[in-house]
């Protein structure tokens, strides 16, 4: 592993590649930078970084936000807030991340996520990152899981620092969609003790956002079968052409939603370390890393409930055919279902961290050893209040529209305004649903140095995992006449007043501004919405009442619960011959995975469609699946130094990425909104990629480089979603509670290892401070990178853009120190086309952050950030270029002191 190299290593690399004697001390933005450049150039593969400016001051409030600026990185952002990593065109789950060189379990997902190996960066505080390196090239020593690249983020060590640090910082965050500010503070102390053979390190840190998101989405796979509008009873003549269209033969709308919601995020992590130096031999440490994240979410929405709509008011707009299947994309239905939904999230979930181990060495023999137990908890309740109101309405869209239109005619627009025409639907939703994950590692590694010359290290190691993954499927339903219940007898669907809590239906409207305030085309569409406070009524009841109005259970259909253990030996030696220096090794990884789940019994699905399409699919049998791989990954790296300023560098490898736990799992779920049942895979094979790098880079000065990489990925097999249709009957609800037997068409989705995919692309990478120009203009600076990614499926494989580019100025001079950032991506594939169901594509989206900041004393600054200046929206097409999906988070600004001694 690379060891993260200090600010003072850094400048001496610098002046002795400049051949320079004078000592020039630098510090914040141009520090951080050289020493990016400096772990890069000395790193014994293909790697870029990231380094804080200082002692607990991390150049951005997100790690994720600081890896998109790196070359050939790329991110995916949640409410606004970087959240996973994408590395070179590959999807977030191919990225492996490590913390200080070890994974961490994360249970931490959002309340209808599935489990997955994608890492959420926004669950960690930036103020606790020393350095982050992505590897886009292995070694064998370094852990597997890494298919595109590795992400390692380290903390600081009281005994690396080598003095005493205090560092803290107050900050305010402002969310201008919801025009409301939360604090920020955090507090790192790191000290050494008995002649630097003690080190202590100890920091918290406190977080609170308030973000605001306006969203619309839609989804277009309610294919019509002859016998109307998705489950509909009466044949429909779509376009006025006098033919009742075929099965299979119309996609039409499904269920488009207009949202906004308005969220809590409150973060606590701590970190701590000890360090003790037994004798010059020996050291023993102990790591320990805890974060607690709690979520509050109200999202209000109003879904227009098209497939379970009746009677067309005019003919339908039909669009030509993608896969041979024609799209509804404008529609006026006499009996339109809008659901005015209130849902509120409220999860907590927990990560901790322990990790002790011990390095000796003697007589050029090293041997690191560690063992570690990490594990997560979440809990998590996700309820919906569905409200229905049936009026006359439209929906309409053309191919280029980033939005839609949508609202109500006639009367209807009055009517859907009043609470008094609405009635309940159901209460439902995941309720106190738990997932934990949980991780035990033990590694050792023996390394043996020889000399300068020749074979110069020898390490063999190995790495012990034992990981259980648990995601259960807990969902409460409360039909009306057990809401009724709840109030006395009040009629089935009746909307109760006004009570103590609260009334149960409100208008709810942006924070700031105006609800999709961004959007500035000619779609017209609510920007007030009337939507039910699921929070008003839940206050109301216990969740003993609500439990035993209802029904609550813990469908095995729907958990995920499987087992995974890894051992893995390695063998690596080091050379140098001259000019010519790299390392060649083989990493074998043997995987035994346990996967328990249940099989359905299709023939008695039930699916309450007034209800909000609540389905349910009884057990059959319980299925346990076991299965083990072994694989050997072998890998190459060599640098040529051709002059003291230029090396070139070559690497070869074969990288391993394993499926999602939630896809291994024995267990198939049924979707009656969607009319589609999903099978997952146990027998699911790794993915394989052969990777060739090649590498020139020149350093030209202090911390500058100007460098161009090459890259070729050649991926044996892509997980691909294989899809049939299949009718089966099915017991279906009626608004009266009684059951009706009916025959239904559904989409049958599986997960199957499929043909491959080849990527191979470059990156341009240049750096530089403008310390030759004159004063004051010698405190400019810039770095910047462009990425070209060739994706031999487009049409298959997501995440991969072809044109990416970040560009970073900056100015620092005495107290004063300005930065500005442009990170560009452009349009990719997020969905590929499955069955009915249309792939989707997210446009381009590029984003300006900006920080300045002051220093009042030594000791003290002030600083001001902004995320998203522009106020970017992320928009998403389907492939007809009918609009998918419109997210808005707006700005958010950020601003106060820090200390530092």
């Amino acid at each position: 592993m690379l060891a993260f190299i200090p600010a003072a290593a850094a400048q001496t690399a610098g002046t002795a590649a400049d051949g320079a004697s004078d000592e020039i001390v630098v510090q914040g933005i141009r520090s951080s930078l050289a020493n990016a450049v400096s772990i890069k150039r000395n790193a014994d593969t293909v790697v870029d970084a990231i380094s804080a400016e200082d002692i607990g001051r991390y150049p951005d409030v997100n790690i994720a936000e600081s890896v998109q600026r790196i070359s050939g990185v790329q991110i995916n952002r949640s409410r606004g807030e970087g959240q996973s990593v994408n590395i070179r065109g590959l999807p977030a789950v191919f990225t492996q991340v490590n913390l200080n060189g070890r994974s961490v379990a994360n249970a931490l997902v959002g309340a209808e996520a599935t489990a997955s190996r994608a890492f959420d960066f926004s669950i960690l505080a930036p103020e606790f990152v020393r350095a982050l390196e992505v590897y886009k090239a292995p070694t064998a020593d370094l852990e597997e899981g890494g298919l595109s690249g590795t992400v390692n983020i380290r903390t600081p060590h009281a005994l690396e620092i080598g003095k005493r640090v205090v560092a803290g910082s107050v900050q305010a965050e402002y969310s201008d969609t919801s025009g409301k500010a939360a604090p920020r503070a955090s507090l790192l102390y790191a000290d050494t003790f008995g002649g630097d053979r003690l080190g202590i390190t100890a920091g918290i840190s406190y977080s609170k956002r308030r973000p605001e998101t306006h969203a619309f989405a839609s989804v277009y796979n309610y294919p019509t079968e002859g016998t109307g509008l998705g489950s509909g009873t009466q044949p429909t003549d779509l376009n006025g052409n006098g033919v009742i269209e075929p099965q299979l033969g119309v996609r039409i709308p499904g269920v488009p939603n207009f949202s906004l919601s308005q969220e809590s995020r409150e973060r606590i992590g701590a970190i701590g370390s000890v360090e003790y130096r037994v004798t010059d031999d020996l050291k023993l440490y102990a790591d320990v890393l805890y974060t607690r994240l709690k979520v509050h979410s109200e999202r209000s929405e109003n879904n227009w409930f098209v497939a379970n709509s009746r009677g067309l008011l005019s003919s339908a707009t039909i669009t030509s055919p993608y896969d041979g299947i024609p799209t509804v994309s404008d529609i006026e239905l006499a009996q339109l279902d809008i659901r005015a939904n209130g849902r509120v999230e409220d999860s907590i979930g927990t990560i901790s961290d322990i990790v002790a181990g011990g390095e000796w060495e003697k007589d050029r023999i090293r041997v690191e050893f560690s063992g570690s137990r990490s594990s997560s908890r979440q809990t998590t309740s996700n309820i919906a209040l569905a409200t229905t109101f049936i009026g006359q309405g439209y929906f309409a869209s053309d191919p280029g529209d980033e939005l839609p239109s949508a609202g109500f005619v006639g009367s209807s627009l009055a009517a859907s305004q009043d609470p008094a025409n609405y009635r309940i639907a159901s209460v439902n939703g995941l309720f106190r649903n738990e997932s934990t994950d949980r991780q035990y590692d033990a590694k050792v590694d023996i390394i043996r140095h020889f000399g300068d010359r020749g074979l110069i290290r020898l390490a063999i190691g190995g790495r012990y995992s034992d990981r259980s993954r648990y995601q259960g499927n807990r969902r409460l339903t409360v039909l009306p006449a057990g809401i009724s219940g709840l109030y006395g007898g009040l009629p089935a669907g009746v909307l109760p007043g006004s009570f103590s809590a609260g009334p149960l239906m409100h208008i709810v409207s942006a924070g700031s501004g105006q609800f999709l305030g961004s959007y500035g085309g000619a779609a017209s569409f609510p920007t007030q919405l009337l939507v039910s406070d699921p929070d008003a009524f839940i206050l109301k009841q216990s969740a003993a009442d609500l439990i035993a109005a209802g029904i609550y259970t813990n469908d095995p259909t729907g958990i995920t619960d499987v087992k995974e253990e890894t051992i893995a030996g390695y063998a690596r030696a080091d050379f140098a011959f001259g000019k010519l220096t790299g390392n060649i090794g083989a990493r074998l990884v043997r995987t035994n995975q346990n996967s328990v789940g249940v099989s359905p019994d299709l023939s008695a699905i039930t699916i309450d469609f007034t209800a909000g399409s609540v389905t349910r699919v009884p057990p059959a049998a319980p299925v346990t699946v076991r299965r083990s791989y072994t694989q050997l990954l072998p890998s190459l790296n060599l640098r040529y130094e051709a002059t003291d300023k230029l090396q070139f560098r070559l690497a070869l490898s074969r990288t391993l990425a394993r499926p999602n736990l939630s896809d291994i799992a024995p267990t198939t779920t049924v979707n009656g909104l969607t009319l589609t049942i999903t099978r997952k895979n146990p027998f699911l094979d790794p993915f394989l990629s052969d990777n060739a790098d090649l590498t020139a880079e020149w350093y030209f000065g202090r911390g500058s480089v100007f460098g161009v990489s090459g890259f070729y990925k050649d991926l044996g097999s892509l997980i691909r979603s294989t899809s049939t249709s299949q009718v089966i009957p099915v017991q279906v609800i009626g608004s009266d509670g009684l059951l009706s037997s009916r025959d239904l068409r559904f989409t049958v989705n599986s997960p199957a290892n499929a043909s491959g995919v080849k990527l191979k692309g470059f990156e341009l990478y240049y750096q530089q401070a403008f310390t030759f120009l004159p004063s004051p203009l010698d405190g400019l600076g810039v770095s910047a990178n462009y990425t070209f990614i060739d994706n031999s499926d487009p049409q298959k494989l997501t995440a991969a853009s072809r044109n990416n580019f970040n560009v970073t100025g900056y100015y620092e001079k005495g107290p004063l120190g300005i930065r500005l950032s442009y990170a560009w991506r452009g349009s990719y594939l997020s969905t590929a086309s499955e069955g009915p169901t249309m792939g989707v594509r997210a446009k381009a989206f590029g984003t300006l952050d900006g920080s300045a900041s002051v220093k009042l004393t030594d000791n003290v600054s002030l600083a001001v950030e902004a995320v998203n200046i522009l106020g970017a929206a992320e928009v998403a097409q389907f492939l007809t270029e009918l609009p998918s999906s419109y997210s808005y988070s707006g700005r958010r600004v950020l601003a106060g002191a820090r200390i530092s001694f």
